[in-house]
């Protein structure tokens, strides 16, 4: 008796994308740079490439894109006046990546 493969109706996948970088000059004669993250932004070159990646992947594996949850982490930074005072901090969210749902083609 032949056995026949069915594959899942439904299928995940999630993708996490770094914060946006930069290289700055930290040292005399430009002999120096580090990369300085930025909390308040993704990198959208990275999350689109990883998105277009996902897409791309389940159309050859037979699925449709039905459903994307994005996935939001959450920062506060301390705000102060211009004289220096200490009022709060502020809360923000930043959506670093995201759960991807596939329904298969039938």
């Amino acid at each position: 008796m032949e056995k026949s493969i069915v594959s899942k109706k439904f299928i995940t996948t999630w993708f996490y994308a770094s914060k946006h970088s930069e290289t700055q000059d930290v040292g005399i004669f430009r002999t120096k740079f580090r990369k300085v993250y930025d909390d308040r932004s993704v990198d959208f070159d990275e999350f689109s490439q990883r998105l277009e990646e996902a897409y791309n992947n389940f159309d050859e594996r037979g699925y449709d894109v039905v459903n994307i949850v994005p996935v939001a982490t959450g920062s506060s930074v301390k705000c102060n006046q211009s004289n220096g005072n200490y009022v709060g901090d502020v809360g923000f969210s930043l959506t670093r990546g995201a759960v991807i749902v596939g329904k298969r083609r039938d």
